[in-house]
């Protein structure tokens, strides 16, 4: 892709539609699947800027997703907002986890990653990748290298990660990361992507080389940065506080308290998962004033704090 100084808006590019991770470690062949998202730039100009490629949440583009990237812009950074739910012509999975997947957004994160350093008004080098729940696991998994290296093989990769509440769903027995920050924001109380998933990743994180930190916000649950006050969600199809394994074949699969495991690496077997009871249906999300700003001061600080 050709681009020109002052180019913005609307960019389309090819993806692909991997379901799951397998899909992407054993290099299967995809359906193309063409994809766009929003370039925009701060108003103050300059001759160059970082950039901050954001992954929505199950939701799409929400109020909070979307007061937290008006932030990153106010701060100097330009957004790319990427479209995986619009360019599949989906609006929210939040009640159907199987329309979009983490592995079809983590290829258009890389695809989008990969052209946008090209950007003559973008700092190659400085490239940051930030998601929201759905959004926020999108992140995270960016940086675990199995993957990387097979969505990314010329090495191109998200100078750090900032995961607003995300699902850390997916426990490798490969713990192979690059060592390029994350920061996790996330509430406490979260009942629908439960803190202690990623307290534990990031811990095995840190203990295989790799550099994560989690940040706790006492009272809050999650989406704890939107406006609308905390209501509770009966039809959403949350996390249980057990993640899920992936073996290194790329295999992932769930096992329960009494030992039934459920492999999740097809459709028909992710719904399987779903209608065995197994999966926790129902959870709370909604707005802390406090845990929101200190959010918006966290963020920044964090991409400053990572700057070439």
């Amino acid at each position: 892709m050709n681009f020109k100084s002052g180019d913005q808006g609307d960019i389309f590019y090819k993806s692909s539609n991997p379901f799951e991770f397998i899909e992407i470690i054993n290099s299967s062949s995809q359906e193309e699947q063409e994809v766009f998202g929003t370039l925009i730039f701060p108003e103050e100009k300059k001759a160059s800027y970082p950039l901050v490629l954001c992954m929505h949440g199950s939701m799409g583009w929400g109020t909070s997703s979307q007061d937290q990237a008006v932030n990153f812009l106010k701060n100097g950074f330009a957004v790319f907002k990427v479209e995986s739910f619009a360019s599949r012509n989906v609006s929210s999975i939040y009640q159907d986890q199987m329309q979009v997947t983490v592995s079809m957004s983590l290829t258009d994160c890389y695809e989008g990653l990969k052209i946008l350093s090209s950007h003559p008004d973008i700092e190659k080098d400085n490239i940051f990748i930030a998601g929201w729940s759905f959004g926020g696991s999108t992140a995270i998994y960016s940086s675990w290298e199995p993957l990387a290296e097979k969505l990314a093989p010329n090495g191109e990769r998200f100078k750090a990660v900032l995961a607003f509440y995300p699902g850390a769903y997916v426990w490798p027995e490969e713990m192979r990361w690059n060592k390029n920050p994350i920061l996790s924001l996330i509430g406490k109380d979260d009942d629908y992507t439960p803190s202690i998933l990623i307290e534990n990743l990031s811990d095995a994180i840190n203990e295989s080389g790799g550099n994560s930190n989690v940040i706790l916000y006492e009272g809050s649950h999650h989406s704890f940065d939107r406006i609308d006050p905390v209501k509770y969600l009966p039809d959403a199809i949350a996390l249980s506080d057990r993640p899920g394994i992936i073996d290194t074949k790329g295999i992932l699969y769930y096992e329960d308290n009494d030992g039934n495991r459920f492999n999740m690496n097809a459709p028909e077997e992710r719904m399987k998962l779903i209608e065995s009871g197994v999966v926790p249906i129902g959870a709370h999300l909604g707005c802390n004033w406090k845990a929101r700003n200190a959010s918006m001061i966290d963020s920044i600080n964090f991409l400053i704090e990572n700057l070439n």
